[in-house]
């Protein structure tokens, strides 16, 4: 007892600072081991409390810029989803006439709602298409009705690609519908809207 305190008080010290140290990098290093592969990646898309049915979930492939009028590469769904696009969004409305997908990806990372249709071909068939009818102009003309009364954060625009006649995208997700499904369509720009990894306030 009496060699406890013959020990210095400046010992007594370096030794709690020791095991608070030891303690504080014990914590910092077992909690990175165990959410260091846990660990989200800010790139993916905010979670929602309910999906939408029939949407799929694809990987974010990145968001790094590149020079407008060079073709994006890497993208794995059609339309992409996420990936490397040009350095200027597009503005949200109605497009008659196809925008570059890089540019629109743009907009994807802001949270916007992309809606595409394949458009009624005139003629001969619509060179790249791979749905064998269009939509109706009733068809089209629905889909504006919904973007002009809803259109923060949504585009809608002719895609003669396109893998079914309707197909929604956001930020990693995406819908296609074989059939018009108002409602639902509705439904996907209320749901994922503005659940990007990038908040803008346009």
């Amino acid at each position: 007892m009496e060699r406890i305190r013959r020990i210095p008080i400046i010992v007594w010290f370096l030794v709690g600072a020791l095991v608070i140290l030891g303690v504080g990098i014990w914590f910092f290093t077992t909690n990175s081991a165990l959410t260091g592969s846990d660990k989200k990646n800010p790139d993916d898309p905010i979670p929602v409390s309910r999906d939408v049915p029939g949407t799929k979930y694809f990987k974010i492939v990145g968001r790094t810029h590149i020079a407008s009028g060079v073709p994006g590469t890497g993208y794995i769904s059609n339309p992409p989803t996420s990936g490397n696009h040009w350095a200027s969004p597009a503005k949200n409305g109605i497009y008659d006439k196809q925008l570059p997908d890089e540019q629109i990806i743009h907009d994807l990372e802001h949270g916007y709602v992309w809606i595409s249709y394949v458009p009624k071909a005139k003629g001969e068939a619509t060179p790249g298409a791979k749905v064998k009818d269009g939509v109706s102009d009733e068809v089209v003309k629905k889909l504006k009705e919904i973007v002009e009364g809803d259109n923060w954060k949504v585009i809608l625009e002719p895609r003669a690609n396109d893998d079914a006649p309707i197909v929604l995208v956001a930020w990693g997700r995406l819908l296609n519908l074989e059939t018009p499904d108002y409602n639902k369509i509705k439904d996907f720009i209320k749901t994922y809207r503005d659940r990007g990894p990038e908040k803008t306030p346009e």
